[in-house]
């Protein structure tokens, strides 16, 4: 019951390395900036700037998607 190894993929090591460093990324801004936060201005200024990265989260996920579709449309 051996498994096929596949090979060296580069195209997908570069997908999944990006997706782990952006997800990391906002992880730590949630977790640290938060904290910092709540810490210096309570739990009203820490709802606010999860709100604020939140929406930034958002606006990120519209600029990835709407490059992702441009890239997609240029190789077709």
């Amino acid at each position: 019951m051996s498994r096929r190894r596949r090979g060296f993929e580069p195209i997908r090591f570069v997908r999944t390395t990006e997706g782990q460093l952006v997800i990391g990324f906002f992880v730590i801004l949630y977790v640290v900036g938060g904290a910092l936060i709540w810490y210096y201005y309570g739990l009203g200024g820490a709802i606010a700037g999860w709100l604020c990265i939140t929406g930034g989260l958002f606006f990120f996920l519209l600029l990835y998607s709407l490059v992702s579709l441009a890239g997609w449309w240029a190789n077709r």
